[in-house]
């Protein structure tokens, strides 16, 4: 069975994943989500059994036992039992972990079966003892309604009815029989009379009103049947899944395969070098295709890579929902943009920030009930989670509708924390201020708690989205609420760059930084306060040498100011990079600076050119401008 232990954490993982949303969901009152619960259970339970993991395997079967006793209404959903559903899911999540890191389940399940346990046993003695559900407790212990179904004499899509009739009753529990069997209802082999097995709380009534939705049905009538009669003979109902054929491929793998090709790359920068330094024609043909080819097996891999945010987000509504609980606030969280696919390597690295901006929505900017009340907004607030594409990055936003960020308040704690002087204070804008939050050490909270008040969650959100070759922005209104863009890059690996000459080296600019290229006369660029600037459409913007902010003393351009300057987006505002040449774009390949160069202010990494040489890439938010 240890060969099995990997997929065995991995699958379970995903089952774990799916029975935390379907509880949040289920405490939202969506009891449609039950069956899907159920089944999640059902396969862990399986699961662990068979692999041998007994703790698992009995908290499961509990779990089992309390949400059956749940959808056939002999338990009410109430907070209590969602948190002790969590607290088992809680206890599953810390076995796999440990089973994950190569040790044994290590868990104790006596306290929460007994607890799971309990809720279920409660919940039959207050629903034997209630008169008016007496009898049809009864009915519900022979627990499956025979529902038998005949369709208009003249009705011609018969399969099509037959599985209208399925899909609705699906809705209200669990098919476990038809009769005839599955294949000859979907290839309409049988006459107008065909019955299905449904075990289902629901009512007579409610059965009858969702058959109405379906057209030409003459008769339907209903029967309650013994379990075991049922059972005979049972078939899967709706076909099986079309496999699907997939494999499991190790991150390691798609790092070592990305690598390759990031080699291929570099080899093809080569090729174009040699072709064009020695006006081989021959090749032209040959390096079209092999270009082609290339770029065909970068955008392959780059697509194996991607995954899509819900990985990083699913995870967020249960922490959402704890710490609001234990704020004693009330918080609708909302999340779009599940779909959105970003780079393994990104989102790998992008939970913990996302961690430290919801906990701070909840904690700072969502009120109380009654502070939001007093203040003419629902008593409910709402936080917001999102991801979008634009072009060719990504922009996940988090927002909420709370405090907002004042910034006089922000200001004060600042100068009493002795990060700035009282001065600095006075001479700060209202954007200037609001940024303070991202310094390190800086905290609003009035107490430390597990939550905040260490001075340490948004500065280290900044800095690792920065790492990533991303940017942060913050919008807030007094009183109205939070926002923060983060923007991201799709992939880390292989990227298309703009190639400049400055100070006699090549340095490369992501193409996602670069905002437009100009062609600068001397007479276009004016003296402002010391500071060069140049005018573009009504706005003046100011030019840095490249070279000079790199640390080099002088350019190499022979002192003159017409040149190109390259204009990037730097903190949401646009300046312009002064070079000595454009050479081009081009696809890099990123390698990661490692040992003394990690901390290099200004450079994000470097790239190997087709004539072997480095060049470095530059790191647009982290120059010192």
């Amino acid at each position: 069975m240890e060969n099995y232990k990997d997929v065995f954490v991995s699958e379970s993982m995903e089952h774990l994943n799916s029975l935390t949303q379907g509880l949040l969901e289920l405490e939202k009152g969506n009891e449609e989500v039950l069956t899907e619960i159920f089944r999640a259970a059902h396969t862990l339970k399986g699961m662990s059994a068979t692999m041998g993991y007994d703790g698992m395997a009995k908290i499961t079967h509990e779990m089992e036992n309390l949400l059956d006793a749940v959808r056939n209404g002999e338990v009410e959903i109430t907070s209590e039992v969602i948190d002790v559903l969590f607290e088992a899911v809680d206890l599953l999540e810390a076995a796999l972990n440990s089973l994950s890191e190569g040790d044994d389940e290590n868990i104790s399940a006596e306290e929460v079966s007994q607890k799971l346990s309990k809720f279920v046993q409660t919940g039959k003695e207050e629903r034997a003892t209630t008169p008016e559900v007496k009898d049809e407790a009864k009915k519900l212990e022979k627990g499956i309604k025979k529902i038998d179904i005949e369709l208009d004499k003249d009705c011609t899509l018969k399969s099509v009815r037959a599985y209208m009739a399925f899909r609705e009753l699906r809705e209200l529990g669990e098919i476990v029989k038809c009769i005839p069997d599955e294949e000859k209802l979907e290839d309409g082999n049988f006459d107008r009379r065909f019955s299905i097995f449904l075990k289902t709380s629901a009512g007579d009534e409610e059965i009858r009103k969702k058959l109405k939705k379906v057209s030409e049905l003459s008769k339907v009538e209903i029967h309650y049947c013994e379990a075991s009669s049922a059972n005979e003979g049972k078939t899967k109902i709706g076909g099986d899944l079309k496999s699907v054929q997939t494999v499991r491929v190790s991150i390691e793998r798609l790092d070592s395969l990305m690598n390759l090709v990031g080699e291929l790359v570099i080899s093809k920068s080569r090729l174009f070098q040699i072709k064009n330094k020695y006006a081989i024609d021959e090749l032209n043909e040959t390096l079209a295709y092999i270009d082609k080819l290339t770029t065909s097996l970068q955008e392959e891999v780059q697509e194996m890579r991607m995954v899509e945010v819900r990985y990083v987000f699913d995870r967020f509504p249960r922490m959402v929902r704890d710490l609001a609980k234990k704020e004693g606030k009330k918080v609708d969280f909302v999340i779009e943009g599940k779909d959105i696919e970003l780079d393994r390597t990104v989102l790998d690295e992008i939970g913990d920030p996302l961690v430290h901006l919801l906990r701070n929505c909840i904690d700072h900017g969502i009120e109380t009930p009654e502070e939001r009340v007093k203040s003419g907004k629902s008593e409910t607030g709402k936080v917001l989670l999102k991801a979008r594409r634009v072009k060719d990055h990504v922009e996940i936003i988090v927002a909420d509708d709370g405090r907002g960020i004042d910034p006089e308040k922000i200001k004060r704690i600042a100068v009493e924390k002795g990060l700035i002087s009282e001065k600095e204070a006075e001479k700060m804008s209202y954007d200037e201020a609001k940024m303070l939050i991202f310094t390190p050490g800086f905290s609003s909270a009035e107490k430390v708690t597990d939550i905040s008040g260490r001075g340490v969650g948004l500065d280290v959100v900044r800095n690792k989205i920065l790492s990533l070759g991303g940017t942060v922005e913050l919008e807030s209104e007094v009183g109205k609420g939070t926002r923060f863009v983060l923007k991201l890059p799709l992939t880390l690996a292989i990227t298309k760059a703009l190639l400049i000459s400055a100070g006699g080296k090549i340095y490369a600019i992501p193409l996602n930084n670069v905002n437009e290229i100009l062609n600068v006369k001397e007479e276009d660029v004016s003296t402002v306060m010391g500071q060069e600037v140049i005018q573009l459409r009504g706005k003046i913007l100011p030019v840095y040498d490249l070279i000079s902010i790199l640390g080099k003393a002088t350019a190499t351009n022979g002192g003159k100011r017409a040149r190109p300057v390259v204009i990037v987006e730097k903190g949401g505002n646009l300046i312009g990079l002064a070079v000595d040449e454009l050479i081009g774009q081009q696809e890099i390949v990123i390698k990661s600076l490692d040992g003394m160069l990690r901390d290099v202010r200004g450079f994000a990494g470097s790239t190997i050119m087709g004539d072997g040489r480095v060049s470095l890439i530059l790191d647009i938010s982290s120059l010192g401008v």
